[in-house]
């Protein structure tokens, strides 16, 4: 949305996934049947970094770089072999940084243009320290006090959650490095977002009818918020249609790179917006969200004290409490590593379908009228999703088994057919009633989680705590 060279320029519009070349198609009574390209081993990772001095030859660069990158087909893992390139105009520019992705022959090899890709980073070697230093921190952690005041802006402000607020952040650096002043395509943009002609004319209206000054953080935040709450050729034609899409986004690594590359290409929608789009997102991902994703009032690290940052259920956690799936044992404790009761999953399910007026009654004994899991055990029980310990009695209180779980999730899923037994020793130990809901809980990668605690088998009775379901609920219903 705007021109004019600015530091690491080069990084961050280089294509960092399926380039334009790459995606055409060719005849098919004309090309040989390609191999079909499931994944990179390292998608959208930095896989290497490359030493130049400004003037060296971009061949200087490339020669650089490995043949081969491993990928994914459909029969295996293999070498692709692939040359380098970046969007970037290397010739004319002198940035300290430039990122290069592969290519490779597109004859023999075809693969989804949504695919990412890793990528080599490119660092000049004839600058000062100081240099360097305030380069790599612009680049890798550009947290700013601009970039933290629209980060807690669209969290506070806009319910955005931490993964959302990361994409705009990469989108933002993208168009204006978070300088509200930032002037582009010869004047006619401006702003952090570069609002282009009417849409710049538009902001300087809007702030100046609302007591805004249109140059500063603040009221180009609140003209945001003001553009993204309707769909309004005034101020833009789809504006509540993205800020819809944008609060569906849950706080995860994934979400912060759908995030930034929905943004990059519903609202900023530069030039070669595919290839660019799939940059920022990758920018938001890897560097935006290990920043920012442990901050902000949403975060359920800075929510519960048992929950850390680097928790393995972290995640899982955060999807749940977004979702109002599953709360906190108190104001400030998750409390992971205690079981789940039977009525509990129950309730979370039923919060899930929207808490439905339920009618009706059950026979279990067990469950009073005056109950919290009344209305979720009896939507439980009528919907096929749960049933009783026996004819009169559900056990609410009764802590949920590893094989309980697989099964309620499979009743939820509409009972599917197929999958297979998790490779563990004590599979053996389930029981019969609970084996095609635990081979499709494996089919599904439901089960990851006994390796990410270290586990050594499936322990089909054993209680499944509150930090398994959650991994459960973020896999199944993520």
């Amino acid at each position: 949305m705007r021109q004019g060279k600015r530091l690491g320029a080069g990084v961050l519009a280089s294509v960092l996934t399926v380039s334009i070349l790459q995606s055409m198609a060719f005849a098919a009574d004309a090309a040989p049947e390609k191999q079909q390209i499931v994944g990179f081993t390292q998608a959208g990772q930095e896989i290497g970094e490359v030493s130049f001095s400004l003037g060296d030859d971009i061949s200087q660069l490339t020669a650089q770089m490995p043949r081969t990158v491993s990928v994914s087909t459909e029969v295996g893992t293999q070498q692709l072999p692939v040359t380098w390139t970046t969007q970037a105009d290397y010739a004319n520019t002198d940035d300290f940084y430039y990122t290069f992705v592969p290519q490779w022959d597109t004859n023999t090899y075809d693969i989804a243009p949504e695919t990412e890709v890793p990528y080599i980073l490119a660092q000049r070697t004839d600058m000062t320290v100081s240099d360097a230093q305030g380069v790599r921190s612009k680049q890798a952690k550009a947290s700013g006090a601009n970039a933290t005041t629209i980060f807690q802006f669209l969290v506070n402000n806009m319910s955005y959650s931490s993964a959302a607020a990361c994409g705009v952040l990469a989108n933002i650096q993208a168009e204006s490095d978070f300088n509200p002043h930032c002037y582009g395509d010869k004047g006619t943009s401006y702003g952090i977002c570069q609002w282009h002609n009417s849409r710049f004319t538009a902001l300087k209206n809007w702030c100046s009818q609302n007591g805004y000054d249109y140059t500063t953080l603040t009221g180009q935040l609140y003209y945001l918020k003001k553009e993204l709450s309707a769909n309004n050729d005034t101020y833009l034609y789809n504006g509540k249609t993205i800020n819809n899409k944008m609060l569906t986004y849950t706080a995860s690594v994934d979400n912060a790179y759908n995030a930034g590359y929905y943004w990059c290409y519903y609202y900023e929608v530069p030039a070669n917006r595919e290839s660019v789009a799939k940059s920022r997102g990758n920018v938001a991902k890897n560097t935006y969200w290990p920043e920012f994703s442990n901050t902000g009032s949403n975060s359920v690290s800075s929510v519960f004290t048992d929950v850390s940052s680097s928790a393995w259920y972290r995640d899982a956690v955060q999807f749940v409490y977004d979702k109002k799936l599953m709360n906190g044992t108190s104001k400030t404790t998750f409390d992971p590593n205690i079981a789940l009761t039977r009525a509990m999953i129950a309730q979370i399910l039923y919060a899930y379908a929207g808490s439905p007026t339920v009618s009706g009654t059950v026979s279990f004994q067990d469950v009073p009228a005056n109950a919290w899991y009344y209305n979720a055990v009896r939507w439980a029980y009528q919907n096929n999703v749960m049933a009783g310990m026996s004819s009169t009695t559900f056990a609410p209180n009764e802590a949920l088994t590893h094989e309980q779980l697989a099964v309620v999730l499979y009743n939820h899923a509409g009972r599917p057919a197929g999958g297979s037994m998790p490779n563990d020793a004590d599979v053996n130990q389930v029981s019969a009633w609970a084996q095609n809901a635990v081979k499709w809980a494996n089919s599904k990668g439901l089960l990851g989680y006994i390796s990410l605690e270290g586990a050594d088998g499936y322990h089909p009775q054993q209680s499944a705590l509150r930090s398994e379901t959650a991994y459960h609920l973020y896999k199944y219903l993520g």
